[in-house]
């Protein structure tokens, strides 16, 4: 990074859990890690083994804060700054809740998920407009300390499937209105990186090669 007002995103999604393996919306629930979750980490820990990162991020929920502390043990990485507001947005009453169940306690609800999931108004849900305003606060935190001192090295980021769906949203300019177009895997990584001007870069997306 030469500029000053230039900066590298890598952002992380945690590893599989148990509640991915049975199929559960997790939202702000607290499951760890399952077994394969433990192994996806380690293997993404080993691909980044050799990468310095001038910042290390990791939402505040126990999944995350597994996948990157076994990031952190493989090698010399910068401190874990663990922040609330990087936890995944919260899916109100289906929760805990497998597709099925959520069909059989509430039809209606199901339906217009199918047909839209991401624009959906759930019941006791956080909605798209506080998710937004997480989003848009964590951006303008990162800038700020851009500002501050560029940062000479990568930020890495680890977190959710719909806070960083979201996030890419918002940093490449993208209608929140709209479809969105796509999803992280477990254990994923993907790469930003610009100026946070008009130069903004989808460099990487939902790269898992590691996990093969």
């Amino acid at each position: 990074m030469d500029d000053g007002d230039y900066m590298e995103l890598w952002l992380v999604r945690h590893g599989t859990t148990t509640a991915n393996l049975e199929g559960r919306v997790q939202g702000t629930l607290d499951y760890p890690l399952s077994e394969i979750g433990k192994k996806e980490s380690y293997l993404l820990a080993q691909r980044l083994k050799k990468q310095t990162f001038s910042l290390f991020f990791s939402s505040s929920l126990l999944r995350a804060r597994q996948t990157s502390a076994i990031i952190s043990s493989a090698g010399n990485k910068a401190s874990v700054l663990y922040s609330p507001i990087l936890r995944e947005y919260d899916f109100g009453i289906i929760q805990g809740f497998t597709k099925k169940e959520i069909q059989r306690q509430y039809p209606r609800l199901f339906n217009m998920l199918q047909q839209d999931f991401h624009h959906t108004a759930i019941p006791k849900a956080e909605g798209l407009k506080r998710l937004l305003a997480r989003v848009k606060a964590f951006y303008r935190f990162l800038l700020l300390l851009e500002q501050k001192g560029s940062f000479s090295k990568p930020v890495l980021i680890v977190g959710h499937g719909r806070f960083l769906q979201a996030f890419v949203l918002y940093y490449l300019k993208y209608d929140f209105r709209e479809s969105w177009p796509f999803s992280l895997d477990p254990a994923s990584l993907s790469i930003l990186d610009g100026d946070f001007g008009k130069q903004r870069r989808l460099r990487l997306f939902n790269d898992t090669c590691h996990l093969k």
